[in-house]
């Protein structure tokens, strides 16, 4: 407890002191608007001398003309000025907010935008991504306690200083640092993509941080107050957005999908194929691509492979992929403890681990399995649904959250009502015994499938309703109502899904070990 309360003073004292700490020179260099960090150390592999400062314009290679097209090819009725860009985005990962992130950048550059992205963190998966036309300042901040507010503090305080003169500012994580960019920045207009309330992402840690997040939750709310435009990924987390933020104007809030986009991973050679025209698995293969992290609840499909063992059914095979955090204790321990549930269960026959598998490999898995899995209860939208559609295989997922939107019952895949190991296995068997699934193995309908795909979830049309968005706060262009998708949401009222924090037997067990971690 003690460790935890000195870690809360800390986060407190970093967020209440930040100016102080940002305008002293032993701290902070700031020179030519850039912002140079003198004592605190860039995170990985990533720190950077001057002389290798100009890697960091990299390069949007493989997709930039694809991106052109796309965007063209949508908003040919709308003509948005050239503009400056800012993109504020700390802690740049793997996961679908970091890609959306990447897809925002790529849309602007191929438009001719001047694009500038403000992060704490770039992580090695992106080392060999390039990204040409756009100015990458990389504030380095090490992770701790309270950083989802903090970090955007830091990058506020960083534009304060700077040269840079931004029409667009594009915000997700917190809005910690509205004040800051509306105070030097008067004529700039603002957009928040809003992937979960954050007070929402981790309610169960201690005491003390739940009251702080609360507190910081009510002076969030006044910021977004100032936002010009708000952003959520699922009809899910706007119901959630509105029920923690209910003063603001609902007007202000749309629901955007956020952005699928695996055309320019994938070669021609290699377009999603039917189960029926490849070669038949010996055995039935389940994927789950997924993080490795308690609350996705991956340990209910080991459980579930158990069960299907118990019961005589042999003849499937479970491969369990996806990234690895070796910066996150509880990514590092949930993943050892999901690699020892499988021998305590007896199914390392039946289930193999795949961590941090590079895009290439994942899209080679899904044309390999027979069936995708994705288990978290509660997920704000859920981008693994919709590249497992995309390539022509059915879902199972937790009716509830964003991929309760995304899945069609029984014709694209399958939902449980909660995140249990029975209702796994059952669905498991299901999906065994189903034969053929129409929708996905025909051509026929997997063309009417993949049309719903690309009105509401593909890049061409995230992109579309960015620019809409856009064109509207900047007064460019009166749109028709009848040819926006940007809505106004309305309250949507989800009943609560029960979501235990681990299988009964290991409960306890993860519990001790993620205290142990994060003190």
């Amino acid at each position: 407890m003690e460790t935890n309360i000195t870690k809360f003073i800390f986060a407190t004292r970093f967020c209440l002191f930040t100016p102080a700490l940002f305008s002293s020179p032993s701290h902070f260099l700031f020179s030519s608007g850039s912002f140079v960090v003198s004592s605190v150390p860039k995170p990985l592999s990533l720190a950077r001398s001057s002389s290798e400062e100009s890697k960091t314009r990299r390069s949007l290679t493989q997709s930039t003309n694809r991106a052109q097209m796309s965007s063209s090819t949508l908003n040919n009725n709308i003509a948005i000025k050239k503009m400056h860009v800012v993109i504020v985005h700390p802690e740049q990962w793997n996961g679908g907010s970091d890609r959306c992130t990447v897809a925002l950048i790529r849309h602007f550059v191929s438009q001719g935008h001047r694009v500038t992205w403000l992060t704490t963190m770039i992580d090695e998966y992106w080392k060999n991504h390039t990204f040409d036309g756009v100015e990458i300042r990389e504030v380095g901040l090490k992770l701790h306690p309270g950083d989802w507010w903090s970090q955007n503090v830091a990058l506020g305080w960083h534009m304060v200083f700077s040269n840079l003169n931004p029409d667009v500012a594009i915000i997700d994580h917190s809005a910690s640092c509205v004040p800051m960019i509306k105070w030097r920045f008067p004529q700039c207009k603002i957009l928040f993509y809003c992937h979960f309330p954050q007070q929402l992402v981790t309610p169960s840690r201690f005491f003390l941080y739940r009251w702080y997040a609360k507190l910081i939750g009510i002076v969030e709310e006044e910021l977004f107050g100032q936002i010009d435009q708000i952003f959520v990924n699922s009809n899910f987390t706007a119901t959630q957005f509105c029920k923690v933020m209910p003063n603001i104007e609902k007007s202000k809030v749309r629901v955007v999908y956020p952005p699928c986009d695996i055309d320019f991973i994938v070669t021609a050679s290699e377009k999603p194929v039917s189960r029926a025209e490849r070669a038949k698995n010996n055995v039935y293969t389940f994927l789950s691509m997924n993080r490795f992290w308690p609350e996705k609840r991956l340990d209910i499909i080991v459980e579930a492979a158990a069960i299907l063992k118990r019961r005589g059914y042999t003849n499937l095979h479970v491969q369990l992929a996806g990234s690895v955090m070796p910066h996150i204790p509880e990514s590092r321990i949930y993943y050892d403890l999901l690699q020892d549930m499988t021998k305590e269960l007896d199914v390392t026959d039946m289930v193999t681990f795949i961590p941090s598998p590079t895009d290439k490999v994942k899209f080679q898995l899904y044309q390999q399995c027979d069936t995708a899995l994705y288990t978290p209860p509660n997920e704000h939208f859920g981008i693994v649904p919709i590249e497992a559609l995309d390539q022509r295989r059915p879902v199972i997922v937790c009716d509830s959250g964003g991929p309760a939107e995304t899945v069609l019952e029984d014709i694209t895949g399958t939902k449980i009502a909660k995140p249990c190991g029975e209702l796994l296995a059952d669905a498991m068997l299901h999906h065994m015994n189903k034969t053929d699934w129409p929708e996905l193995d025909t051509e026929e309908g997997y063309a009417k499938q993949r049309q719903r795909l690309e009105t509401e979830f593909s890049t061409r049309g995230f992109c579309g309703n960015i620019d809409r968005a856009i064109a509207e706060m900047m007064g460019d262009l009166a749109i028709n109502s009848e040819e926006s998708s940007l809505e106004p949401v309305e309250t949507i009222v989800h009943q609560p899904v029960a979501t235990e924090t681990f299988a009964k037997p290991y409960q306890q067990k993860n519990a001790a070990h993620i205290r142990r971690a994060q003190a």
